[in-house]
């Protein structure tokens, strides 16, 4: 796929930076994630210097709210409650904390879309490119993209800004991206079309 940037039409998505899952010794640790974070705080100050809007997503488990089939990880359950509601995981880390004109999108499964505002928010805004970073590339970061491509976006996926548990995994889901759902850059390559 190859689609035209327009810096107008676009928004950040930052998928599940969640203290769940970035920080150390966390129940659903990624440790990759953390690895991740300078990347996607220069193109948060990017995106914040040009007006673009920036959108986080949270993971947040609802046992009332059974939108995915099966059971959970144990740790998504009490006594552990890792991304829970109300459980302090479920915060976006320090290092990434949206501002207070940024909307965080709670989410009870992988993709953002599903169940939440986050069509309607962007395309209130006249945005239909959305720039991808954060965990897991191959869970929730895939859902939304796929999702983004049904919903009629055209999306960049942040190589360098993603992230997983393993690097053979990463390598496979964003060359499975690139294939068939979306593009696929680097965050010296988004710099550069976003300031174009």
């Amino acid at each position: 796929m190859t689609f035209e940037f327009d810096p107008r039409k676009a928004a950040l998505l930052v998928v599940d930076m969640q203290k769940g899952f970035i920080e150390e010794g966390a129940a659903m640790e990624v440790p990759p994630g953390r690895n991740i974070i300078p990347n996607i705080q220069t193109l948060l100050t990017c995106c914040r210097n040009l007006d673009i809007p920036v959108i986080f997503t949270r993971f947040v488990y609802a046992s009332e709210v059974p939108n995915l089939i099966g059971e959970l990880h144990p740790q998504h359950k009490p006594p552990v409650s890792c991304c829970q509601v109300g459980d302090p995981s479920v915060e976006i880390v320090d290092d990434l904390i949206p501002s207070e004109s940024e909307l965080i999108i709670d989410k009870h499964g992988y993709d953002a879309f599903r169940g939440t505002p986050l069509d309607y928010a962007l395309k209130s805004q006249g945005k239909n490119q959305l720039i991808f970073t954060g965990v897991m590339t191959d869970i929730c970061v895939l859902a939304t993209v796929t999702s983004a491509l049904h919903h009629e976006y055209q999306s960049w996926t942040i190589d360098d800004a993603t992230a997983t548990l393993w690097e053979e995994v990463q390598a496979t889901t964003i060359d499975l991206i690139k294939r068939a759902y979306g593009m696929v850059s680097t965050t010296s390559e988004m710099i550069q079309l976003l300031n174009h």
